[in-house]
């Protein structure tokens, strides 16, 4: 405050020194010149100081939010990579994962046919076999009953016999009757 003042009242004196016929300054006058010199000098460099610190400031907080930035991006993308490896190696083990299923179903529907084609052949089979066991019991009865005569035929003939052990699996007509 108090240099506020003596800086006012210099510059409304500062005419008459500047006009003063003599161009002589008081020592009061230089004295007062010389601290306003001084202190303007003084104001000068802080203000030069204070935005070379800013300036300095600001470009340290500018070179360390860009060098914290660039290690953020380059952690950013490397993360981004890994789950992109990540998401390929789930990918690639999902589709080889898929192509073992479409294999094994393959092979389980070729076993599927060949077990139908089988079970056709056998159903084939099995009806050949009842309708030549049913031709067979027919002409078995038939024989039967022809050589039984008057006796009284039962249904269990020698022939019937040995068509029923060998229906059974017991060989070749083996019945136990002695034949």
């Amino acid at each position: 405050m108090q240099r506020g003042v003596i800086l006012m009242g210099f510059l409304k004196r500062l005419p008459e020194l500047v006009s003063n016929r003599q161009g002589q300054l008081s020592t009061t006058d230089a004295t007062t010149l010389f601290a306003l010199i001084v202190s303007s000098a003084v104001v000068l460099l802080c203000a030069l100081l204070g935005g070379a610190g800013w300036w300095l400031r600001h470009r340290g907080y500018a070179s360390g939010y860009a060098l914290a930035k660039s290690a953020g991006d380059v952690a950013l993308a490397s993360e981004k990579n890994a789950r992109a490896d990540e998401r390929q190696r789930i990918s690639e083990a999902t589709t080889v994962a898929l192509l073992k299923a479409q294999r094994d179903e393959m092979a389980q529907q070729s076993r599927a046919d060949a077990l139908a084609a089988s079970l056709v052949n056998k159903t084939g089979e099995l009806a050949q076999a009842k309708l030549l066991l049913g031709i067979q019991i027919n002409k078995a009865v038939s024989d039967d009953s022809k050589t039984a005569g008057e006796c009284g035929y039962n249904g269990l003939g020698t022939r019937s016999m040995q068509l029923y052990a060998k229906a059974l699996g017991y060989g070749d007509g083996h019945t136990g009757t002695g034949y």
